[in-house]
């Protein structure tokens, strides 16, 4: 059994967050700068093949109202760039990870400003935990 990476996309940085082999806890991994969704790729597919990585689970912006705005394109481009160099990709409702992580860094103490990488990360990490755990 390989091990899980889960993707935030943002415009300007993107969240990683890696489980462990067993695929049962997820933690944040990096923040990546974004420049293309095709620069993107090849970092991911790298990792992939560097880290035993089984599965990438692409965190899906859907709106609260359950609609998809401009960022699910985004996220399903991506996804399907990934897919065509046969990498296992799948998409995950990501509705409240960003939101979530920061009310983590809140809770010590920490800042948005100052913070916007963990927050990314920990983003992924609460989308790969929902995705993990639903496979429970």
């Amino acid at each position: 059994m390989g091990r899980v990476l889960a993707v935030d996309l943002g415009s300007k940085r993107v969240g990683l967050a890696l489980s462990d082999p067993l695929q049962m806890i997820s933690q944040p991994f990096k923040t990546l700068a974004f420049v293309s969704l095709p620069a993107l790729a090849v970092e991911v597919k790298n990792l992939v093949h560097e880290m035993d990585i089984e599965r990438v689970v692409v965190g899906l912006p859907v709106r609260e109202n359950g609609t998809e705005g401009p960022g699910c394109r985004t996220a399903r481009d991506f996804a399907e760039l990934l897919h065509n160099e046969h990498i296992q990709t799948e998409l995950w409702d990501e509705r409240y990870s960003s939101r979530l992580a920061e009310n983590v860094l809140r809770s010590f103490g920490k800042k948005r400003m100052h913070n916007k990488e963990k927050i990314d990360r920990i983003a992924a990490s609460y989308i790969l935990e929902g995705y993990l755990r639903s496979r429970r």
